[in-house]
């Protein structure tokens, strides 16, 4: 059940990260302190982190490591995405925080715009986009 979740739900993510980043560029978020679709970005990103922890805890604890790190798609699925996706969520959630104690409307959206796009990039770089189709 958790994976089919974990395979759901980076959709809508993708698709709440990518209307923030697109309204961040436009400098349409009024308000980035009580915008609520920047905070459904931020759960989604938080949803599909925990449980992708939740799918790799049980599978980091019974492999042998040596061999992960020397088979490329075993490093890919259990090093590489993970901490990936980690630092993904880390830079969304940090873009958010920081465009919330900004005064100044127009630095705030490219605070999120910033920190957004990075975040994006890297899951898109880093996501098993065979295992979704």
């Amino acid at each position: 059940m958790l994976k089919i979740i974990h395979g759901v739900i980076p959709f809508l993510f993708l698709i709440a990260l990518l209307i923030s980043i697109v309204r961040a560029a436009l400098d349409k978020i009024p308000n980035t302190k009580k915008d609520i679709f920047l905070t459904i970005t931020l759960i989604f990103a938080h949803i599909q982190l925990l449980i992708g922890l939740v799918l790799l805890i049980p599978m980091a604890t019974v492999v042998d490591w040596s061999r992960v790190m020397g088979n490329e798609a075993s490093r890919f699925l259990l090093v590489e995405h993970p901490l990936t996706m980690l630092i993904a969520v880390v830079l969304i959630t940090l873009g958010k925080v920081k465009a919330k104690k900004i005064e100044d409307n127009a630095k705030a959206n490219k605070t999120v715009f910033g920190y957004f796009a990075v975040a994006l990039i890297l899951i898109v770089l880093r996501t098993p986009w065979e295992k979704l189709f």
